[in-house]
């Protein structure tokens, strides 16, 4: 039976956590409704996990490889997803901008040399994607080698990716890693600095503590001094306590 958008719209709120038939929500889908319903028809596919990537499968077959299908595919979590993500990366011989995003649930499988491709493109949308997927890959990385795919992004006035890239670095506990963020530090945006300071402070060694220390004579800004002095009493506690 054919029901308008504003019908299915309201079958598809009202279900909460629930899940539906996953037959009826296939039959609710079709081209010549919104990109917007489809999106969320694919999503509650989707959330249905591997039986979930089953039918995704089927109606990319039917309908092709449609944006709100591999948005789907990320949220079925299932191995069989990323391989067939995978397999549709290029596009007219380019990533896939919307494929890239979906792989970050399984950055941690993500070859190296991916990212490094994903990272030469010089488009925001990408950097952003590829330090998605790098954050779930960085635990398996040495430091140089993840320094030298950050270093790939030529950009250091982007609040977004700083803030990203800060995340990322301040798991790590090494010097070269605290020098970095002893530089990040120094940034002209205070937001980017701030975060920084927060990071080195979060790591809790003499690595840190030694960039602190030096940043205490070569910053100026009150706000940032106090952010820094704070930074360094919550360490050398942590470390006297442990």
């Amino acid at each position: 039976m054919y029901k308008s958008e504003s019908e299915i719209l309201e079958v598809l709120n009202g279900l909460g956590s629930k899940k539906l038939d996953l037959d009826i929500l296939f039959s609710f889908y079709s081209l010549e409704i919104s990109f917007e319903v489809r999106k969320i028809i694919a999503e509650k596919i989707g959330m249905q996990e591997r039986k979930g990537y089953f039918l995704l499968k089927k109606m990319i077959k039917n309908f092709g490889l449609r944006v709100e299908f591999i948005e789907a595919l990320k949220l079925t979590n299932d191995k069989e997803a990323k391989d067939l993500l995978l397999k549709n990366l290029y596009q007219k011989n380019n990533l896939n901008i919307h494929i890239i995003k979906a792989l970050e649930p399984w950055g941690g499988e993500i070859e190296i040399n991916l990212i490094s491709e994903i990272f030469d493109i010089c488009e925001t949308e990408f950097w952003i994607a590829g330090l998605n997927i790098l954050h779930f890959k960085a635990h398996q990385l040495t430091d140089e080698k993840l320094l030298s795919l950050i270093n790939q992004i030529k950009i250091y006035d982007n609040l977004k990716i700083n803030f990203k890239i800060i995340s990322i670095l301040k798991r790590r506990e090494s010097e070269i890693v605290c020098k970095l963020l002893y530089k990040y530090s120094l940034n002209k945006e205070l937001e980017i600095a701030k975060y920084a300071i927060f990071s080195l402070g979060s790591i809790w060694n003499k690595n840190s503590i030694e960039q602190l220390s030096k940043l205490e004579k070569d910053i100026k800004d009150p706000s940032l001094l106090k952010c820094i002095n704070n930074q360094k009493l919550i360490s050398n506690q942590f470390m006297i306590n442990n």
